[in-house]
């Protein structure tokens, strides 16, 4: 066991050094999130906001990479309410929960020119916002809702991610990526004020992000 554990070392560690490229970039685009209250398809529920985040990728050989970073995501829902505007439309409620996470990667690259790739990975977010947000309200009915939603949100949270991306451009000192990716909660969300009520409330979020990368190679 020992020898193959010292073998398999050896190996990675020559691949690493014969093969190994750093990039940093940023991250740019746009997400749309919904949580387990609603539907996937109740697209009218969804917060769809804006996402950004810096990376650092690792190219261990031409068809494998891996990559981390620091993300601001941006995750809620959107549903109606009984409030009603001063010109006399319905008010919407926007949940908004913010996050600032880590994601880890691999990457697959695939096709002769290696620009088409697959995307696996996990995500560790931080949530540092959680607010139910609306605007000022002129009449409609008597109802509350929590404007502030922290104390019923966890602090951390984790997600699986998967996604689908091509290399649009690439130059000997800088590469351009088009991505589609898929991001679904791992762990609730949502927490009990007092630890001595028990009530089964799942709040897992769900989001699908379109993005930019923009990578220098070191």
């Amino acid at each position: 066991m020992k020898r193959i554990l010292t073998f398999l070392f050896l190996f990675i560690l020559a691949t690493s050094a014969i093969g190994q490229k750093f990039s940093i970039g940023s991250e740019v685009g746009i997400i749309s999130s919904i949580n387990t209250g609603y539907k996937l398809t109740d697209y009218q529920n969804r917060r769809n906001t804006y996402y950004a985040g810096i990376n650092i990728n690792y190219q261990v050989v031409s068809s494998l990479s891996f990559t981390t970073g620091f993300h601001y995501v941006r995750q809620g829902y959107r549903h109606a309410t009984c409030y009603i505007s001063e010109n006399g439309e319905g008010i919407d409620l926007v949940g908004k929960f913010d996050y600032l996470s880590i994601p880890v990667l691999a990457n697959v690259h695939l096709l002769k020119s290696r620009k088409l790739i697959l995307s696996i990975g996990l995500l560790g977010e931080y949530n540092f916002k959680a607010v139910q947000d609306y605007p000022r309200v002129h009449g409609g009915c008597e109802y509350y809702y929590f404007p502030d939603l922290s104390d019923v949100t966890k602090e951390y949270s984790f997600s699986a991610i998967a996604g689908i991306g091509y290399k649009v451009l690439e130059k000997d000192k800088f590469e351009l990526i088009t991505a589609l990716k898929y991001y679904h909660g791992l762990t609730n969300t949502y927490q009990l004020p007092q630890p001595d009520i028990h009530i089964s409330i799942d709040r897992r979020y769900s989001s699908v992000l379109m993005t930019l990368s923009f990578n220098y190679k070191l």
